[in-house]
């Protein structure tokens, strides 16, 4: 209810004081983006995006790499290369072999152009995903600033939606008057004779796996762990010739 239709919430800050928080007339608060964790430390790891069937032939490569395995070669442009003082904007990967490349996202997306057999995998827009990071807060109520105490940061709300565990026809039939109309309507219906009528239920994966392992392919299941573990290649990375 607090979600679609607001709340006033009463916060005791560490100095004593007492805030009021509460949202604006019609704002809703939305379930945290899936996978993301406000606290994780992403700092060293960088981001790509895959563009298939391109690559930047005007921008000169600094090194190559004698292996195709994307893990392998965006981990070598992290450790390996950074090491070296190769800050990689850009590695293009054909049949054979990967090369990398220097250059600002901006000078990179400038000399992309077409080639079939080649995929551009360039540093990802860092304010791509802005939208997913968006939370609640209270604007210059966070910690103060060290040596400066008048000086504050923002207060971030982590805000979880408890959802009810049922809800009884009548209140359904009620809630679908006032919100939007379905996404999902299907175009047969449940009369049909040649129709199949079936009700989800709840149900844990991992379990509903292990009790189905004793009737899956043994050998293809062999086979993935096999790939898995070998991780497309020796030990010790790839080889990096600087150009």
């Amino acid at each position: 209810m607090e979600a679609l239709c607001g709340f006033t919430m009463e916060l005791t800050h560490l100095d004593g004081r007492k805030l009021l928080i509460k949202t604006a007339p019609g704002d809703i608060i939305k379930p945290m983006s899936s996978g993301f964790d406000p606290f994780a430390d992403s700092e060293g790891k960088t981001e790509w995006e895959a563009m298939e069937g391109f690559d930047c032939p005007d921008i000169d490569n600094v090194a190559q790499a004698d292996t195709t395995d994307i893990d392998t070669l965006k981990k070598a442009c992290d450790t390996q290369l950074k090491r070296k003082g190769i800050d990689v904007g850009v590695f293009v990967v054909d049949s054979n072999r990967a090369y990398f490349k220097q250059g600002t996202r901006e000078e990179i997306l400038a000399a992309k152009k077409p080639r079939k057999g080649c995929t551009m995998y360039v540093i990802s827009d860092p304010n791509a995903k802005a939208h997913l990071r968006m939370m609640k807060a209270v604007k210059g109520e966070g910690m103060p600033t060290f040596k400066n105490p008048f000086q504050h940061g923002n207060l971030f709300l982590i805000l979880k939606i408890q959802f009810p565990d049922t809800l009884d026809e009548k209140t359904q039939e009620a809630m679908k008057k006032l919100l939007p109309p379905p996404l999902n309507v299907p175009s047969i219906s449940m009369d049909d004779k040649d129709v199949e009528v079936h009700n989800v239920t709840d149900m844990d994966p991992v379990l509903s796996y292990n009790s189905n392992k004793i009737n899956m392919n043994t050998g293809a299941e062999g086979a993935y762990d096999e790939d898995e573990e070998g991780g497309g290649g020796g030990g010790g990375g790839p080889q990096c010739k600087q150009m």
